[in-house]
């Protein structure tokens, strides 16, 4: 091979390393070009939700601090509510005691009177069958010792 060979095949294996670095910068070019406009849309979606972000973000910090506020209250309040709760619930409790005692000394107050009449209840039963077993003597016997009063000595 001569020199002038070599330099022909030299000439042409740099126009084609050209090609390929100018097909390579080609490629590289549109990448960048879409890349670029991925940043562009993601700097523009960013920039809108720091816009909403600047917008809702005092309305939410007031309302989360108004809402603080209102629970540092209701704690507040719920101590002393508990103790007035405790304190009905013990009365409540001693009104029931009282409300047991009283019913039981209603009860022994009626069963006092209940008894005295059960007890006349049952004399007058006794009387009354006694009344009776004298009258259905009388009525088959006529009057004095009967059969009755035999069969009992005998």
């Amino acid at each position: 091979m001569t020199q002038e060979q070599l330099n022909f095949w030299f000439g042409i294996g740099l126009i084609l390393s050209v090609l390929l670095i100018a097909i390579a910068m080609l490629v590289i070019a549109f990448a960048v070009v879409r890349v670029a406009r991925d940043v562009r849309r993601v700097t523009t979606s960013t920039d809108s939700v720091l816009k909403s972000i600047d917008q809702e973000l005092p309305a939410a910090l007031r309302d989360l601090r108004a809402t603080s506020a209102q629970l540092s209250k209701v704690a507040d309040e719920i101590p002393p509510r508990l103790e007035r709760v405790d304190g009905l619930l013990d009365e409540a409790d001693a009104s029931i005691q009282s409300l047991r005692a009283t019913i039981e000394a209603a009860e022994e107050m009626i069963r006092g009177p209940q008894a005295a009449i059960d007890r006349a209840r049952r004399g007058v039963k006794a009387a009354g069958a006694s009344i009776l077993h004298g009258a259905s003597r009388v009525m088959r016997g006529g009057g004095g010792e009967s059969d009755d009063d035999e069969d009992e000595d005998g």
